[in-house]
């Protein structure tokens, strides 16, 4: 039960996230005349009671292991090697995650530049909506660290080995975003694929501090796309 259960949690979090479409209707919050600002605000706001929630049964589940893992932690930890990143035995974090964050960011800003071609884009609108895309990406990157890393990395340390955490920690979070961008087989596989490498992160530098850095650049840059190509 110690093992399943921070899993059945996060697979009942991802579900009401995935359908949290119906209860933003419900809350009907409206802050902008734009449909897009307003449809956001409602979904973070699930999102952060969501968190509330994942971070209070995670602390309850192991408290020890939490008081650890919920810090920025050591940014320049030495991590063990991921031949397919690069990574060697022995690199800095500092290294590490700075390297992914352009690298990994530069992928994605690439994928929806593409994405932004195929419409008429008004760049000035940037002007007025990077607040809500600055902030959007900070709550949605901090919210989703919280209930797919912390939320698994803290329960079932010492229960699993390393890598099968980091690969359930994947699985789940690539679920979370079939219908991201991109969408279906692709997108779950490439969101798998990072969430394993920022569980990786967690577990190593014993924080979320390069984990949420990583995942608020790569929210920035495609919630600042939907922004525009959103003609609402």
């Amino acid at each position: 039960m110690k093992i399943t259960l921070p899993i059945i949690l996060a697979v009942l979090y991802t579900l009401i996230l995935l359908f949290a479409g119906s209860f933003t209707k419900k809350i009907g919050l409206t802050v902008s005349g734009n449909s897009f600002i307003n449809n956001q605000v409602n979904y973070q706001i699930i999102l952060l009671v969501i968190t509330a929630i994942s971070l209070i049964t995670t602390y309850l589940l192991n408290k020890s292991n939490f008081l650890t893992f919920f810090s920025f932690g050591d940014i320049s930890a030495i991590g063990d090697k991921m031949q397919l990143l690069g990574i060697k035995q022995g690199d800095s974090w500092l290294k590490t995650g700075l390297s992914l964050c352009f690298v990994i960011t530069g992928v994605t800003a690439v994928f929806m530049y593409f994405q932004l071609k195929k419409v008429d884009i008004d760049w000035s609108l940037l002007q007025n909506g990077i607040f809500w895309i600055l902030l959007f990406s900070l709550i949605n990157s901090f919210g989703e660290e919280m209930i797919y890393r912390i939320g698994i990395i803290s329960p079932l340390k010492g229960l699993l080995t390393p890598l099968t955490i980091f690969g359930i920690s994947g699985i789940l979070f690539g679920l979370a975003h079939i219908f991201g961008m991109p969408s279906g087989i692709i997108g779950i596989s490439l969101a798998a694929i990072l969430g394993f490498v920022l569980a990786k992160s967690v577990f190593e530098i014993q924080g979320f501090f390069w984990a949420w850095l990583i995942h608020f650049l790569q929210d920035v840059v495609i919630i600042g796309s939907l922004y525009l190509m959103d003609k609402s």
